[in-house]
């Protein structure tokens, strides 16, 4: 192995080690219109709840999107520090993310209580230890 490739390893292993940070609501960037990918999540209708799902920044998996999905349907694909906000149907809906490229984490999910009256959030995280998840989030 030379030294270039061993360079790389080294910096790859390296990013496995760094867990990323929360990225508040108000601060997280809205996703761009090119990368969405089922435009009818973001159209509000009456008896709908508000979902946010935001990814935290940080350089574990910075050179990947997140692709975030409803009740088993892509919504849109998301980088880091960035969120998209759509809507579902109030009562329990599945959400799940799955991390795109390179970058390790496979398809993760959760439950969302979705309520007209109070948004439902939730982030995208890559822990310490390089595990993938989505999760309710007080951030």
């Amino acid at each position: 192995m030379n030294a270039k490739n061993v360079l790389v390893s080294a910096f790859f292993i390296s990013l496995l080690g760094c867990a990323t940070t929360p990225v508040p609501t108000d601060s997280a960037r809205e996703v761009s219109s090119t990368k969405i990918i089922n435009s009818t999540f973001l159209e509000y209708k009456d008896g709908l709840g508000q979902v946010i799902i935001k990814r935290d920044k940080g350089l574990s998996a910075s050179a990947c999107n997140s692709r975030v999905y409803a009740n088993g349907s892509p919504v849109a694909d998301i980088a880091p520090g960035e969120k998209v906000t759509f809507y579902l149907p109030e009562g329990q809906q599945m959400l799940a993310a799955k991390s795109a490229g390179i970058c390790i984490g496979g398809l993760v999910e959760t439950v969302a209580l979705v309520h007209r009256t109070t948004p439902a959030v939730f982030r995208i995280s890559y822990g310490s230890s390089g595990e993938f998840s989505i999760h309710p989030t007080a951030f």
